[in-house]
């Protein structure tokens, strides 16, 4: 599957409207939903099963003026392509790191290029079955006393939504570096240590922001508003975050870049 995004969006709305609608063969009232994109996107506009449909809709977006990316299923982030982050600690000029594995790693403010900060999103559904035996007074009567009870069961839903903060470092020939707010320790975090495991998760993104000032800071995905409004109607905020956090990536490459992703 490749998919088609459109980002640093600016200018008349109505017209750019009218531009996409043009080329995806929809009303400017339906386009209008991924040209108001908060930050100017990136907002995903297509997806095709091949790269020859994907590639000519990338062309005719840009023939009036869009910035695009097309997008392979193969280029997707996951957690293949990351270092998962176990413990973090602040010095003067760098952050230390503990991954998973044991990797330790000191990674300069000055190579930080984009801070990521968002919340995954897992809804699950439980169904409870409970069964027991009530009397029965009908039931009663017609046996002679001799079966009172009968069983009643009832069936509960109770629907439930996990939520997982995280934040994505991103930073010069490094893989993602991915803080977990659940997979932190944070015991190392000495006398800045918080009373509980939110708190101590929010200071930490706190300090990275406040000692990277030159990387850049995207929250857009802690809600799942924002991850739907870039995602657009054809992708599930639970199920495709990745996509979400590849798209916001290579646009903030394809512009540092200057080029086409």
């Amino acid at each position: 599957m490749d998919i088609v995004s459109i980002y640093q969006l600016q200018g008349d709305m109505d017209q750019l409207a009218r531009n996409l609608a043009n080329v995806l063969g929809t009303t400017p009232y339906e386009a209008r939903a991924r040209v108001s994109i908060s930050s100017g996107g990136p907002a995903i506009v297509a997806n095709f099963a091949t790269t020859e449909p994907a590639a000519d809709c990338a062309a005719r977006l840009k023939t009036l003026g869009f910035k695009t990316l097309v997008v392979g299923s193969e280029q997707i982030e996951s957690d293949q392509q990351r270092q998962l982050v176990r413990q973090i600690q602040f010095t003067r000029d760098s952050f230390q790191l503990v991954t998973r594995d044991d990797t330790k790693l000191d990674i300069p403010y000055s190579e930080i290029k984009l801070l990521l900060r968002g919340t995954g999103i897992t809804s699950s559904i439980q169904v409870e079955t409970d069964t027991k035996k009530k009397f029965a007074l009908g039931r009663a009567v017609a046996t002679g006393g001799l079966m009172m009870r009968k069983k009643v069961t009832t069936t509960t839903t109770n629907n439930t939504q996990d939520r997982q903060p995280f934040c994505h470092i991103y930073a010069a020939g490094q893989p993602p570096l991915v803080l977990r707010q659940a997979e932190i320790d944070y015991s190392v975090l000495g006398d800045n240590l918080q009373p509980s495991r939110d708190a101590n998760f929010n200071w930490i993104c706190t300090e990275l922001r406040r000692h990277c000032p030159t990387a850049d800071w995207d929250e857009r995905l802690k809600t799942r508003s924002g991850l739907a409004q870039l995602l657009g109607p054809a992708f599930d905020p639970e199920s495709d975050l990745d996509l979400a956090i590849t798209l916001i990536v290579l646009a903030k490459e394809d512009n540092d870049n200057g080029g086409e992703v």
